[in-house]
């Protein structure tokens, strides 16, 4: 950081401020964030009968998902501009109104390339959910409470999405039924534009920090290349990049049901009540993650962030090469290693989000969750999608399945020991900041 700050005295502390109704708040910039992120769940779940329909090559839920990644890792931080240039409010809830309806516009589709450039338009407005959701999220908690409201929110969103995700499935016995799956979602995420646009109000940047008086604030808000370079030094957020970027566990969730259809032979119905223990299991490891996530900070400020990381990846790699090499049979035992699966994903969003808050000036965190998940999780997200494409017909998806979630994200534990080393110091950094800006404020 290029930051001069004075060091902090023991006794010095930065008192978190608690924003009013802040759960409340926070429910309403989920409902949105939900709708967008699970859109692409009928694609993956009903991939088979869609590419059936539209005379789609076998691959093609892959590409597909790479096509829209690609977009968001523009459109992300340019949503981000946006939102801070604008409105964070209106931009989120037009954003999120037009991917509904352009969702909607999907299930018309009568071929393959119409399937691409509608599925592609709407990836452009369900790019701005991510990095601003993210960042109004980091503004209404302080720092001890951010585990559990990501954690929170993830594991809502997984949960809601994996319950729909067995009933979306049954669409594949109707005829067009897939078409119906992406109306239904589009009016949904219509209607969760129009509740995020008449009842939210945005707590404003750095709302839950005493860091600058509210004058300042509204000029630091103000996204530029100075600020991202100086955020690209901090080594922390450099690290928190590359490990998103080595994350093989995204291809679970568009690659899982295929992979069950294909390798294992099971109908997509049946397949895709996988998705469900998935949820459940996402769902206790964002709760139960995150408030053991806060209980390790507290106890270990130094390094009880990491630990929980490093246990995610290290994790879910070693249940993704056991449940996957394997032909176990009944569904029944496939779901609970995706329930196992599902809670060490789970684990990630009350945990990552906030080493990232922690290290990251409040008026940077636009533009660092929307190049951490915009464009480095997204970039993973496409490439392995891609991949997983290109590679299925040379080692079949039994060996993407090994390689992608299974060895890589044993590389991704191992490359997250790195973090012991540099969090602590950019932690510290970040406090002696926050607490000399605090000491200006009170002296102006």
């Amino acid at each position: 950081m290029t930051d001069t700050v004075i060091p902090a005295s023991p006794t010095t502390t930065v008192a978190p401020v608690i924003v009013p109704g802040r759960w409340r708040k926070l429910a309403l910039v989920v409902a949105p964030l939900w709708a967008d992120n699970n859109e692409s769940s009928v694609l993956s779940t009903l991939a088979p009968v869609i590419v059936a329909a539209v005379a789609a090559p076998a691959a093609a839920v892959g590409y597909l998902t790479s096509i829209g990644k690609f977009i968001s890792i523009v459109f992300g931080p340019l949503w981000a501009w946006v939102a801070r240039r604008t409105n964070r409010k209106v931009a989120f809830a037009v954003a999120s109104g037009l991917a509904g309806i352009a969702t909607a516009a999907t299930g018309l589709a009568q071929s393959y390339t119409q399937l691409i450039v509608l599925y592609g338009v709407s990836a452009v407005f369900i790019a701005a959910a991510l990095p601003i959701a993210s960042e109004i999220t980091a503004d209404l908690f302080d720092d001890a409470s951010r585990g559990r409201a990501n954690g929170y929110t993830w594991g809502a969103i997984s949960l809601l999405g994996s319950v729909l995700g067995p009933l979306i499935g049954q669409l594949s016995r109707v005829p067009d039924g897939w078409r119906y799956g992406f109306f239904a979602w589009g009016a949904i995420t219509v209607l969760t534009a129009v509740l995020l646009a008449v009842f939210f109000t945005d707590p404003a940047v750095g709302a839950s920090e005493v860091a600058a008086p509210p004058t300042q604030q509204a000029e630091d808000s103000r996204i530029t290349w100075t600020k991202v370079r100086q955020m690209l030094r901090i080594p922390t957020f450099v690290l928190m990049l590359i490990q998103r970027l080595i994350s093989g566990h995204l291809l679970i969730m568009s690659f899982g049901v295929v992979f069950l259809v294909h390798t294992y032979g099971f109908s997509t119905a049946v397949a895709s009540i996988v998705t469900l223990p998935f949820g459940i299991g996402y769902l206790l490891g964002t709760f139960g993650g995150s408030l053991a996530t806060d209980f390790l900070q507290s106890r270990l400020p130094r390094i009880g962030r990491v630990i929980v990381l490093q246990f995610a990846q290290l994790g879910f790699g070693v249940v993704a090469v056991v449940a996957t090499q394997h032909d176990w049979g009944g569904i029944e035992i496939f779901a609970g290693f995706w329930a196992v699966l599902g809670f060490m994903q789970g684990l990630n969003p009350g945990v990552n989000r906030p080493i990232v808050a922690a290290v990251v000036p409040p008026e940077m965190r636009g533009a660092a969750f929307a190049l951490l998940l915009s464009v480095f999780e997204a970039l993973a997200y496409a490439l392995f999608n891609l991949a997983a494409g290109l590679l299925t017909d040379a080692i079949g998806l039994r060996g993407v399945m090994l390689w992608i979630p299974g060895i890589l994200m044993l590389v991704n534990a191992a490359f997250c020991t790195i973090l012991y080393r540099t969090y602590p110091r950019d932690v510290e950094r970040q406090r002696a900041l926050l607490i000399e800006r605090a000491r200006l404020a009170v002296a102006e």
